[in-house]
């Protein structure tokens, strides 16, 4: 590595170190004490463990729970929480945590490195399946260097080194054993501003202070968060008082509570995209010509004046205003429906039927728009699409599909001409799982689109450790990607909060809607006595039935139906939802994708209807393939003068004679040390691996060193 990039790093490093270096103690600020805070949501978390939150989860309600080794503060900064400093060694490959003394899990035994080492290899634990695992992809391995000290070593130098490691950590010893992971879903021994108190499923999950906290007890004693099945219980919930707080509500039904005065209204800008997505693969939108026409027929202002109610913005690209990466020259597409009908007419879509489309010949010009089920900002949008494409004589049937299906749709069977999603971004900048060409790094690539330059940028903005110089970088990637139309973009949803009046503490950041949860009061003379009546758990209900979505009273409906096809039938219920704005479905499309991304992990339970059974497995064990003869990998000079070292994992896949099938690396440190490495494993000689006792063809992961 060169002297540059070190200084590049180090001046990054050093500015890190000296944010956790500081000595103050930590204290939450004066404030009444006392009451309790309830709060109201339509989805509810399917573990208290965040090793198995889903890719898109809120995790919230889990960072009152359990400590990470740093957090954000309210202006996006790196600040100490369980680690109460760090230190990089002198060549960045090594980043060492000095633990806070004196914290305890609320079963009363100490917080230590053990805890963090064990959290970070229970995330490689099947049984665990932890979603983020890519965060991790350059780690090599993590070290007690003390009781209070814990060391990470990485396999190359990144920017991000910091920003990934910083996971929540888990208690060793509740989680040891056969059992640990199930009982610690029942009764969490945690370490954060509060404790796990009960959680009665489908009705509400309530926290206590915990009393000896760092920073002090949290001020509410407890923190209610209650669950409901649509949109109206939940918007009357917060009339009768019963609710203090809530970012599940619809523009359609905060309006029609504006008139309360015991509550108060909050805009903060979103961090999801809602866009449509075009099969570049193949079909009607493998030329860009088509998608530019596609993006040029759709208002995106018109979606939000109508759908979301004016509370959204518009979005240019992948990456949001709120990203250091943001491109700020670039624009979002203008509607043009004129210069769209013209492009169509250069593509021979001239003739008009008597139902008012174009067609070429005798084929007419429609498609499919998959969307997933239960979503009812996206089912109001396109239907709003649908009439906007219909004015340039494009038909447009919508098709809903259960979450499972509608993946199954998309990434196994390649059947749909475009989908109609909403994408979440994280705070790390990081698109290789969306947009890299190749599969092994582009897990969530719906739309097919390859590009090779594309995947360039990609790779040379992770790599860079000057902000600066990546910002080039993405700034190009953007524009490249604008410029072919794999996607077009519509809107970004303002998160929309309700809170109750006598509400103090800091206000909303863009860490999200409770973030500061802990820091909130109510001062005695303004609590309400609803808040009797929220922490008195009610009984447990019995499950509810999830209705198909309905548009909401204020959608968009044009006359053309929405085809939905087949579910998964749901459970019965006592307790039937009102038809109105659906509860979000259960299975989110990103979290759907993310599983995909897993290693095999031991099934776990879930509310969805029961799955085929698997086929009966041999009673002869498998066997792995072994190698035979392996060449070195040679180690490309740029690599060697750059510094790059580290090691390339390889999957390959052995056929039953003893060939290599294919190969692909499924972690790489660049520099043309992957190409390297998937040489050497080309060339290679196996033994067949077995299944029942006969050849057949099996994987086998081999790393390559270069040093």
């Amino acid at each position: 590595m060169s002297r540059k990039h070190l200084a590049a790093l180090a001046a990054i490093g050093l500015a890190l170190t000296a944010v956790s270096g500081c000595s103050r103690t930590e204290k939450y600020p004066p404030r009444e004490m006392g009451g309790a805070l309830t709060v109201g949501m339509l989805t509810e978390p399917a573990y208290l463990n965040p090793l198995r939150l889903s890719f898109t989860a809120p995790t919230a309600i889990h960072e009152k729970l359990f400590l990470r080794l740093h957090r954000f503060d309210e202006r996006m900064n790196i600040v100490p929480e369980l680690a109460v400093s760090w230190k990089f060694s002198e060549d960045f490959k090594e980043l060492t945590y000095t633990l806070r003394k004196g914290v305890k899990w609320s079963d009363g035994r100490p917080v230590t490195a053990e805890d963090v080492k064990f959290t970070y290899d229970l995330m490689y634990d099947s049984r665990v399946s932890y979603s983020r695992l890519g965060a991790l992809q350059f780690v090599e391995k993590v070290e007690v260097a003390g009781p209070l000290s814990v060391k990470f070593k990485f396999i190359r130098v990144y920017s991000d080194e910091l920003f990934d490691t910083g996971i929540f950590v888990l208690p060793r010893h509740a989680l040891e054993g056969a059992d640990g992971l199930a009982r610690f879903e029942e009764q969490p021994v945690t370490n954060g501003p509060f404790r796990f108190a009960e959680w009665s499923r489908g009705d509400r999950l309530v926290l206590s202070a915990n009393p000896d906290f760092y920073k002090g007890p949290p001020a509410f004693e407890q923190a209610v968060f209650r669950f409901f099945t649509a949109e109206t219980e939940l918007a009357e919930a917060v009339r009768r008082g019963e609710v203090d707080f809530t970012e599940d509500l619809s523009p359609q039904s905060i309006a029609q509570l504006q008139g309360e005065a015991s509550v108060k209204f909050i805009d903060n800008p979103g961090r999801s995209y809602t866009y449509i997505g075009w099969n570049t693969r193949a079909g009607l939108f493998a030329e860009p010509r088509m998608r530019q026409a596609m993006a040029l027929a759709v208002d995106p202002a018109e979606l939000i004046d109508k759908v979301l109610m004016g509370k959204g913005k518009l979005v240019s690209g992948p990456f949001l205003p709120t990203s250091w990466a943001y491109d700020p020259d670039l624009k979002p597409q203008a509607a043009d429906p004129m210069k769209a009908r013209a492009l169509l007419a250069e593509l021979g879509w001239t003739e008009r039927g008597r139902d008012g489309y174009l067609a070429r010949g005798r084929t007419p010009l429609q498609f499919d728009l998959l969307l997933v089920q239960g979503q009812a900002v996206q089912e109001a949008a396109a239907r709003l699409i649908q009439q906007q494409m219909r004015e340039i004589g494009v038909k447009v049937n919508l098709v809903t599909l259960d979450p499972r299906q509608f993946l199954l749709r998309v990434r196994q069977q390649g059947k749909y001409d475009a989908i109609l999603l909403s994408w979440k971004n994280d705070f790390k900048v990081d698109p290789t799982a969306v947009w890299h060409s190749d599969a092994n790094k582009g897990k969530f690539n719906l739309m097919g689109y390859v590009n090779p330059a594309v995947d360039s940028l990609i790779d040379q903005g992770l790599g860079m450790l000057s902000r600066r110089k990546a910002r080039d970088l993405w700034i190009s990637f953007q524009r490249l990607i604008v410029a072919e139309r794999p996607t077009t973009y519509l809107f970004v949803p303002d998160v929309l909060t309700v809170a109750y009046r006598g509400l103090k503490g800091p206000e909303i950041d863009p860490r999200g809607a409770i973030a500061a949860l802990d820091e909130w009061s109510i001062p005695q003379a303004e609590r309400r006595g609803a808040m009797v009546a929220a922490v008195t758990p009610a009984p447990a209900p019995t499950p509810v039935t999830t209705a198909p979505p309905q548009p909401s009273a204020a959608s968009p409906a044009p006359a053309t139906a929405v085809r939905t096809e087949p579910a998964r039938p749901a459970p019965t219920a006592a307790r039937t939802a009102p038809a109105t704005l659906p509860r979000p479905a259960a299975d989110d499309i990103q979290n759907l994708l993310a599983a995909e991304t897993k290693p095999a992990a031991a099934p776990v339970p879930t509310p969805a209807p029961a799955v085929p059974e698997p086929a009966p497995v041999d009673e002869v064990p498998p066997t792995e393939p072994e190698v035979i003869k392996l060449p070195a990998a040679a180690y490309p000079e740029m690599a060697r003068k750059a510094g790059v070292t580290g090691r390339v994992y390889v999957k390959v896949l052995i056929a039953a004679d003893g060939s290599v099938k294919s190969a692909e690396v499924s972690r790489g440190i660049g520099g043309g040390c992957d190409e390297a490495a998937l040489d050497a494993a080309r060339k290679a000689t196996f033994k067949p691996g077995t299944v029942g006792g006969k050849p057949a063809d099996r994987p086998i992961t081999i790393p390559f060193t270069f040093r």
